[in-house]
C-alpha cells in the first residue's frame, strides 16, 4: 500500500511540474495580443468567454446612517 502511494505521489509531482512548466513557457506576448484583439471588436460571444487580466477598480464605499443613541 505504501508502495502505490509513492507512485501516486510521483506520477502528481510529475504532472504538476509539467503543468507549471507549460503555464510559464506560454507566449505571453500572443496571450496579450489575443486579450487585446477582444477588446477591440466586442461581439457578445467574446464578452461571454474573455477572462479580465487585472487593473485597479474603483474602491467601494458602503455608508449607514448612524445609530440612535437610544437603542443602544
Amino acid at each position: 500500500m505504501r508502495g502505490l502511494t509513492l507512485l501516486i505521489a510521483t506520477i502528481l509531482t510529475f504532472g504538476y511540474g509539467f503543468a507549471a512548466q507549460a503555464a510559464m513557457s506560454v507566449s505571453r506576448a500572443e496571450t496579450y495580443r489575443r486579450v487585446a484583439a477582444a477588446t477591440e471588436n466586442p461581439s457578445p460571444t467574446a464578452d461571454a468567454n474573455r477572462v479580465w487580466y487585472g487593473g485597479t477598480l474603483a474602491p467601494v464605499i458602503v455608508e449607514a446612517p448612524p445609530l440612535d443613541k437610544c437603542t443602544i
